[in-house]
């Protein structure tokens, strides 16, 4: 989770993130139900007709959107600092005789400020060469190893995907995410996909994410957005079927990836429930642990109640019985956080090089280790002091009889 969602490059300004992933058209259909009532008025019957128009279904169409919408509609809002919309599709080439799978987008300019990727060579193109459809990439280094069997100098060379021949302007660092727009493996002028293929004047291949001032709220990006889609056209000869709302259902970073694990229409309630299904499993393995160490400081400090005895004797008070097996603890953590330094490093190198979780990487974060291992301390020290305090209260002559020397 922290390899996918924290603020490490390309996803640094990750928590500005409000994204829009489709366009959702919604119709409801209503019918006119009658309703007759039968009455006696002095003998003789007496019809009441009523009638009610109620809702008798609904539907919804959504899909990616078109570039014109995003263009008219989404580019210009005021909360938003930058916005970026992109494409992403697969392209299958081969190189000395071999397969090889790419994972493209189709972007604008804004991507690269955006995304904030580390360019190793060369430069990013920029919106003349998006105007003009320059026939320009930006490759991976994973990539230029793969197709060029080298990651140096790559700049100038040429690529040839779908049968048009790119120039390479630049390279990026890989960093492997899940997410394909995220971790590309090129990067292509979206000028350069066939807009007119795209589905209608609503539906197209397009997503969107903008990001807000960072002095603004969430919020007031995301109604923004709600606002903008009340002022799609819907009197488009492409709305055959009635469509009465378009919506574009925005969503933050985290929401997004949340709805993609556990799904809600309301992409917030994923999002509380992947945070209490994650802290529900973070307070299991830290407490499991914690509890069983307790056991077994317990079991080990009452094998030495003798020697606890003896110390007492030759005149060591409460805070050095107490001390000396808190040391003893931190000293053992320290050993069993190194120890688990170097397994979970070549655990992780392992996982990556295998391609075990296909073109996602883990990463190995310092910062996260370093909470991981002060939380180990601190339980470390408490699960030493409680069985240490009650022993240190033991009288000479019990904790004497308790073992033998």
């Amino acid at each position: 989770m922290q390899t996918e969602m924290g603020t490490n490059k390309p996803l640094t300004n990750k928590n500005d993130f409000v994204i829009v992933e489709q366009l959702k058209l919604k119709r409801t259909y209503y019918d006119t139900l009658v309703n007759v009532d039968t009455i006696i008025d002095n003998g003789f019957a007496v019809y009441d007709t009523t009638f009610e128009y109620k809702s008798k279904g609904s539907g919804t169409s959504q899909s990616e959107i078109n570039s014109d919408i995003v263009l008219n509609y989404l580019k210009d809002l005021p909360a938003a600092k930058d916005v970026s919309m992109f494409a992403g599709m697969d392209y299958n080439v081969y190189v000395n005789g071999i397969k090889l799978t790419l994972r493209a987008l189709m972007t604008d300019a804004s991507y690269w400020s955006v995304f904030d990727h580390t360019i190793l060579e060369g430069t990013t193109f920029n919106q003349t060469d998006v105007s003009s459809s320059s026939q320009v990439i930006l490759i991976s280094n994973l990539t230029a190893k793969n197709y060029f069997d080298s990651d140096e100098n790559v700049v100038g060379k040429e690529m040839i995907l779908d049968g048009k021949t790119y120039k390479i302007i630049g390279m990026y660092d890989h960093v492997g995410k899940v997410i394909q727009y995220v971790s590309p493996d090129v990067v292509i002028p979206y000028t350069n996909y066939n807009l007119a293929n795209q589905d209608d004047f609503y539906n197209g291949p397009f997503s969107v994410m903008l990001q807000k001032h960072s002095d603004q709220d969430a919020q007031r990006l995301k109604d923004e957005i709600d606002n903008a889609a009340t002022l799609v056209p819907l009197d488009h000869p492409d709305n055959t079927r009635g469509y009465q709302e378009i919506v574009f259902a925005p969503m933050t970073y985290n929401e997004m990836f949340a709805q993609a694990l556990y799904w809600e229409e309301d992409a917030s309630k994923s999002l509380a429930i992947m945070k209490w299904i994650l802290m529900s499993l973070l307070a299991f393995f830290i407490i499991l642990p914690t509890l069983n160490l307790i056991n077994l400081n317990v079991s080990r400090i009452m094998d030495r109640s003798s020697e606890i005895g003896v110390r007492k004797a030759f005149g060591a008070n409460q805070g050095h019985i107490i001390g000396q097996f808190i040391i003893e603890n931190i000293v053992q953590t320290l050993i069993g956080g190194l120890l688990g330094l170097a397994l979970a490093w070549g655990l992780i190198n392992l996982i990556n090089k295998g391609g075990l979780l296909g073109k996602a990487e883990l990463l190995f974060q310092p910062r996260f280790f370093l909470y991981s291992f002060i939380i180990t301390i601190i339980f470390g020290i408490f699960s030493g002091f409680v069985p240490a305090f009650r022993m240190s209260k033991l009288q000479i002559v019990k904790a004497l009889k308790q073992n033998k020397l």
